[in-house]
């Protein structure tokens, strides 16, 4: 099992373009290959093994989950 997109945008806080989430992913040591997309896959057990099995990864839920309601300014 890989790390989802999301997981992978949490981690890379900051960086947009997918060789910017490369080069990160691979400087923190990690086995980085590269989807026919262009974006990163990491292999979660790497992943795991790397940053210490206990890590979680933790993003702004608000920031990746859809807008259900309506704005107000």
């Amino acid at each position: 099992m890989n790390l989802t997109d999301i997981e992978i945008d949490c981690i890379c806080d900051g960086y947009v373009q997918s060789a910017a989430k490369i080069r990160y992913l691979r400087a923190m040591g990690l086995i980085v290959h590269i989807k026919p997309n262009g974006r990163p896959l990491v292999n979660r057990a790497h992943y795991d093994a790397v940053m210490g099995c206990g890590f979680n990864i933790t993003c702004p839920s608000s920031e990746h989950e859809p807008v259900w309601g309506v704005h107000k300014k």
